[in-house]
């Protein structure tokens, strides 16, 4: 039978058409079926064919998407693909699954999850008519109300109580509106009552901040009343998009009045408004606080943790050198503390895991928290900068102590905050101590320190933080401690010498941490050779580099100090030449004495590396002192590198049983 609206064949006894649901007149009911109804009943039927016939407009795509993928992933098994029927298939008559074959199959689909297959899907018509016009909408709508305020304000159409009576009307009747309609259009109506919520925060700020007709007590209460209010209708509507138009509108609001061009300051410096724009943010973000702990809405927090440093940037810009240090820090802290809160309260409330985006939120509202208040504090004072760094780390170490005690489950957030504080106390060091051999020791100091409370608490991932400290102190090591002064250096009695001496002694310390506690390293720490001996080598190797460098820099100094003279006699040749030379001497004995620890030791990883740094001064010998050295010095190193070698060789032929297989390596 031909259905007369679409065309499309079907049964001959079905009543209605199997693909848009419109009753097919003039059939005759099936033995046993009920006669037509009439009346209610038809509005009821012909209702549930509009609803029907919209559901298959809408996802029609998708449903069809959805039938090629399951047909694709039978033909990748073998099995016939399934058909729509419009008639069931008794069991009886079903046949048999055909055995899976290894013949070629077809190359399947692209997968649903591919980002392509999925915008192809969607409904773009109705994304971008029936929900972003409806945004946009809104949002022209606040930004023309904001315009008009001003209009009316610059040729004073209308007085202050009038404005502001427009914009509160205006407000509720959005509101009212997005309440109506919630049930029919919701996301329709969702725009319209983040409109409202826009519109109200833009009133009451211009109420107070511009026109001053009500109190900084009484705007204050309100626009918590505002902003709790948005964060309820928020959670009820499960309306992410109302709660982003909400703070949109509320962190657009003072730019759109104009509150920090130079008009604006003079007259908002007479009522201390300077002051009431801080109070604004801080209540707007209180809203924000109390919408995240109930939906962790990741884009919502982070448009106003952009929103609150964008607005409190204008406000320092035109009123943070009147305002003074106090000021301007207290508010800074207190827009911290509460994107602190709503970083962190969900997760701990609720007991979920942190994801990505939330830790980097968390990440980055601390370090512009202490950026920017290192700018605000650092001339006044300066001094107290290393403290502060210490408290932001104290902070977050409470933090990540209390999340832990909330609940085990807390175990992700806590050991991220936990992370946190140890970048500020790693921070505290420099920031104090300044560009000094201090800073290097007190980092590996905390590495060791850290490596020590991992195996302790039994936290393989503070160990994490200990690996990092100690690249730190690498790199400190070798770019910034090598270099000195030669006008006020000592030999062995400077700075250098003591920044290498205490990290080294810190690496053999967590060198045998690692030794101790062996069976309780990770997977991956065990498959970097358990880790003991890397520690042990780059404990020997800034010995060697230490040592090296103090050999160097003190003939540096000697040449450094020679007269024109004393150059033309030779006397810096000389110098130059004792100097490769004992670049030489140190490199090889240093490998003797690691060769004969390895002997007496047992230690077959530490001969290997014996063996391999005597290949350095044999190369150069052959390849640079040769033809460099001159005289005498030519001769020593010569005999002296030979002498050493063949003694190395008679210990190996005399004991290399006794030191390659008798004895028990390590």
């Amino acid at each position: 039978m031909e259905c007369p609206s679409c065309h499309q064949e079907n049964e001959a006894d079905s009543l209605f058409c199997t693909n848009c649901g419109t009753p097919l007149s003039g059939q005759t009911p099936t033995e046993g079926a009920e006669p037509q109804a009439s009346g209610p009943l038809e509005e009821q039927v012909q209702t549930l064919h509009e609803e029907v016939r919209s559901i298959r407009e809408q996802h029609g795509q998708t449903l069809a998407h959805l039938q090629d993928r399951v047909a694709s992933l039978e033909r990748m098994q073998g099995a016939p693909t399934s058909q729509p029927s419009s008639a069931p298939v008794s069991a009886a008559s079903a046949a048999p699954p055909r055995p899976v074959t290894t013949q070629a199959q077809p190359p399947a689909e692209p997968p649903y999850d591919d980002l392509f297959a999925k915008i192809k899907e969607w409904n773009w018509e109705q994304i971008l008519g029936g929900n972003w016009l409806a945004r946009v909408g809104v949002l022209a709508l606040i930004i023309g109300a904001a315009f008009f305020l001003k209009l009316a304000f610059d040729n004073d159409w209308i007085g202050p109580t009038g404005r502001v009576t427009l914009g509160i009307i205006g407000g509720m009747a959005l509101l009212g509106a997005g309440e109506y309609w919630q049930r029919k259009y919701p996301v329709f109506a969702q725009a319209l009552s983040g409109g409202g919520i826009a519109i109200l925060y833009l009133s009451i700020f211009a109420a107070h901040a511009t026109f001053g007709l009500i109190g900084v007590y009484v705007a204050t209460g309100i626009l918590l009343l505002i902003s709790v209010t948005s964060a309820a209708i928020a959670v009820r509507y499960e309306s992410l998009a109302l709660a982003i138009i909400s703070i949109f509108g509320a962190f657009l609001a003072p730019f759109l009045l104009s509150a920090f061009s130079p008009e604006s300051v003079a007259s908002l410096a007479r009522t201390d408004s300077g002051i009431d724009m801080l109070v604004y943010i801080i209540v707007v973000d209180i809203g924000v606080l109390a919408l995240s702990t109930f939906r962790n809405w990741r884009w919502v927090t982070i448009l106003a943790w952009v929103g609150s440093l964008a607005s409190y940037g204008g406000w320092y810009g035109q009123f943070g050198s009147d305002a003074g240090v106090l000021t301007a820090q207290l508010s800074l802290t207190l827009i911290f503390l509460s994107f602190v809160g709503a970083t962190t309260l969900y997760h701990i409330i609720w007991r979920r895991a942190p994801k990505g985006s939330d830790q980097a939120l968390m990440m980055a509202n601390a370090l512009s928290y202490f950026s920017i208040s290192f700018g605000i504090m650092s001339d006044d004072f300066g001094l107290w900068m290393g403290a502060f760094s210490l408290a932001i780390a104290l902070f977050y170490g409470g933090l990540a102590y209390l999340a832990l005690r909330r609940s085990a489950g807390n175990a992700p957030l806590s050991f991220f905050a936990l992370g946190i504080a140890l970048v500020f106390l790693a921070v505290a060091v420099p920031v104090q101590l300044g560009d000094s051999a201090w800073t290097t020791i007190a980092w590996a100091a905390q590495s060791a320190v850290l490596m020590w409370v991992a195996f302790q608490v039994r936290m393989p991932r503070v160990r994490i933080f200990g690996y990092a400290a100690f690249g730190l102190v690498v790199i400190r090591l070798i770019l910034f401690d090598t270099r000195v002064d030669l006008s006020a250096y000592n030999v062995i009695l400077n700075e250098r010498m003591l920044a290498f001496v205490l990290s080294i002694a810190a690496m053999y310390v967590t060198a045998y941490l690692f030794w101790r506690y062996r069976k309780a390293l990770t997977e991956w720490e065990e498959s970097i050779a358990s880790v003991f001996p890397v520690f042990l080598a780059a404990a020997s190797f800034f010995t060697l580099w230490v040592l090296g460098a103090e050999l160097i820099s003190g003939f540096d100094k000697q040449l450094a100090g020679l007269t024109n003279d004393e150059w033309s006699r030779g006397v810096g040749n000389d110098l130059r030449n004792a100097k490769n030379l004992s670049i030489t001497a140190l490199l090889a004995l240093y490998a003797a004495v690691l060769l004969a620890v390895g002997i007496i030791g047992k230690w077959r990883i530490v001969r290997f590396a014996a063996i391999a740094l005597l290949l350095v001064p044999i190369a150069k010998v052959f390849a640079y002192d040769i033809f460099i050295l001159g005289g005498v010095y030519r001769i020593v190193s010569l005999m002296g590198l030979g002498a050493m070698l063949m003694i190395g060789g008679y210990v190996y032929q005399r004991y290399g049983k006794v030191i390659m297989g008798v004895s028990r390596e390590k």
